[in-house]
């Protein structure tokens, strides 16, 4: 397809007045030959523009073939180099953390979940760049933090609000204090393409232009980040730049323009394959749509660069930053969004730089990603790496250049349930109870697994993996915990002691989880919960067990522990209702990993009672705490004064429900 209906867009706007222009020739007049020398090394460095998709799946683009025509972007990887094994995350925000420092998402405050603020004691890559005499610029999606705490985002955000009057805003540092010289930005994860209103329409506008809130544009949110990103690429054409450029294509909602959708068959893509069976077909139509007007805006900036003179040296990139939505394809890779099988976190990437050699359609097959986009770029420009906290990537640029063997070893993956390392040759995924080796080099999709069969590769990327976990200090939740942090119970005073009588309708699916203490803290995947737990004596086979929990008291609370996600250090999943390891002492210390529903607020605390024996039982708890990676600790329940017990109804199954402190000598074996 082409642009003609959108030239206009791009071609006829009128350019902001090019002060650089005036200034840099009146510097070069009034200073010596060294000056020029300095402006001479300007013109040389290669300019960056790094594109990176949101949701855009391996088998999206027809390049990988893909349903949806994406020409434009077809061509670019014609005529560059495709990094056949580029990895980044299988969520949004870990991605981005990992271009912006060269850091592993989980030592930054990000992942495995979306979420966390970037601190500013990170080191980016814009201000890598800007230190090496580049103007920088972000277009797009940030999902490294919150906005601003501004008086007027503040007045949209009470005003969204309002019917949440306990609903507190946390502002956040703001895209320009990482080194970008010029944003047009949204801070969340996916808003409304076409007002920027978060929370499924119900939250506030987010979309800034540095820290200037701008909820009154207009327009459709990737058309106004390529116009912007245009606007900049114009305004430093005569001084190197890099220019970052994240689409909110295809991330949620679904919605496209009228334009787009008339260019797209709905009988032809309603044929098209989607990660998830639910995907109807208007929701085809729409995220085909959607693909569609990326693949314009992305030529769109690609006409730009030529029409100024500087696609010859310029670095441009086209990447995404997870798998595929639900509407979208990521085959013939296995898994999507939400899965680190490569289908989740292999991503399509072309690189294009023809005064660097990076061009005619070629392929590098050497293990990559978003992890090693800050030193390598670094040393593709020429420029000198600033002063960082210790990087996990590497400069993959000499092996890029000149078609040798990757310097990365492996990538590191934990996702609620598991934990994964890819290497060049293997895959190697491991679960609570099981572990799926795969030899990526004959079966790229993942479809044999053949650990039974190689129990010393298994064993040898399980050190790499342990290696990695300690290294990052993750607190693994289908993992026991490691011998440094078992420690033997120590209750004392009062104790906490919840009581429940089950009756004899009750079957083992039936729950009751109750809420008894809350934290209004940050959790992050290198927290572990511990506590001291003991059990009234006739308690069944399947105990009760301590969890955190889902939900509020206007609505049933349930544990957010599921199966294969609350290992304790004895190598027991909570769910499955422990009791006393020795089998002999009344009280026992209990350590778990929160890597599975990190990082954000993990509001509540509890206990879970299962159905399947008649009977009334207790269980006791003390010394409930969450362990930072530090060493700290953060108290939940010490005595009565911490018991925060929420809303609870009994029912034809769970009856006679007491929540009272007792003294630590009344509890017997």
């Amino acid at each position: 397809m082409q642009r003609s209906k959108a030239k206009p867009i791009y071609e006829t706007r009128m350019p902001y007045p090019n002060f650089k222009l005036s200034f840099i020739a009146s510097i070069i007049a009034a200073f010596s030959v060294v000056s020029s020398a300095v402006a001479a090394d300007d013109q040389t460095k290669p300019n960056v523009v790094y594109i990176m998709s949101d949701d855009v799946g391996w088998g999206d683009l027809s390049v990988h073939g893909g349903g949806v025509p994406t020409p434009n972007i077809d061509r670019l990887f014609s005529r560059g180099v495709e990094m056949t094994q580029f990895m980044g995350w299988c969520v949004c925000s870990p991605t981005r953390a990992m271009l912006l420092t060269g850091r592993h998402p989980i030592r930054v405050g990000t992942g495995p979940e979306v979420g966390g603020e970037l601190a500013l004691e990170e080191t980016t890559i814009a201000e890598g760049f800007k230190a090496n005499g580049y103007r920088t610029g972000v277009f797009g999606k940030w999902h490294n933090g919150n906005d601003p705490d501004t008086p007027k985002f503040r007045a949209a955000f009470a005003e969204a609000f309002k019917h949440m009057p306990n609903k507190k805003l946390e502002g956040g540092h703001g895209v320009n204090s990482h080194g970008f010289d010029e944003a047009w930005i949204y801070y969340g994860g996916g808003s409304d393409f076409f007002n920027r209103r978060t929370v499924k329409g119900n939250g506030p506008v987010s979309w800034w232009h540095n820290l200037e809130f701008r909820e009154q544009d207009k327009g459709y949110t990737d058309d106004l980040v390529t116009e912007r990103a245009i606007e900049f690429i114009r305004d430093s054409k005569d001084k190197p730049f890099f220019c970052y450029v994240p689409f909110h294509i295809a991330h949620a909602p679904l919605q496209a323009k009228d334009g787009d959708l008339a260019a797209i068959d709905p009988k032809l893509a309603a044929k098209l394959h989607a990660a998830s069976e639910k995907t109807t077909e208007e929701d085809k139509h729409v995220h085909a749509a959607m693909l569609h007007s990326m693949d314009l805006n992305v030529a769109a900036i690609e006409a730009e660069l030529e029409k100024l003179g500087l696609s010859e040296n310029t670095i441009l990139v086209f990447t995404s930053d997870n798998g595929a939505m639900e509407a979208g394809s990521s085959l013939p890779l296995r898994g999507h969004k939400h899965s680190i099988y490569d289908g989740g976190v292999r991503l399509p990437t072309v690189f294009r730089w023809p005064k660097g050699g990076l061009v005619g359609g070629r392929q590098w097959d050497g293990l990559c990603g978003a992890l090693d986009m800050f030193p390598t770029l670094m040393g593709m420009t020429g420029s000198t790496m600033p002063s960082t906290q210790p990087l996990d990537g590497k400069d993959v640029w000499p092996a890029l250049r000149d078609n040798q063997p990757s310097p990365v070893e492996s990538y590191y993956f934990v996702w609620r349930d598991e934990d994964a390392i890819r290497t060049d040759k293997w895959k190697l995924h491991r679960f609570f109870n099981r572990f799926e080796l795969y030899d990526i080099v004959t079966d790229d999709i993942e479809a044999n697994n053949v650990a039974d069969a190689n129990p010393e590769v298994v064993k040898s990327l399980t050190a790499k993996m342990d290696a990695w976990s300690e290294s990052l200090g993750l607190a693994l939740g289908h993992q026991p915990a490691p011998a440094k942090y078992h420690a033997p119970a120590a209750p004392e005073g009062e104790v906490l002691a919840v009581t429940v009588t089950i009756s004899e309708n009750a079957k083992p699916r039936d729950r009751l989880s109750i809420s008894l203490a809350n934290w209004n803290g940050t959790q992050y995947a290198t927290d572990w919960v511990e506590y001291d737990i003991a059990f009234s004596p006739n308690t069944p086979k399947r105990h009760p067990y301590y969890s955190t929990l889902e939900g509020n008291n206007s609505k049933p609370f349930g544990p957010l522990f599921k199966l294969g996600t609350g290992v304790d250090q004895f190598g027991r999943d909570q769910v499955i209702g422990p009791g006393i390891a020795d089998g002999k002492s009344v009280w026992e210390h209990r350590i778990v990993g929160l890597s599975s529903t990190a990082p954000g607020p993990l509001g509540k605390h509890g206990v879970v009672f299962s159905g399947g024996k008649a009977g009334t039982f207790t269980i006791y708890l003390d010394n409930l705490r969450i362990r930072h990676v530090d060493g700290s600790t953060t108290p939940l329940w010490t005595n009565r004064k911490d018991t925060r017990a929420g809303n609870f109804k009994e029912n034809e199954f769970f009856k006679d429900i007491k929540v009272q402190t007792v003294n630590v000598a009344d509890v017997r074996q």
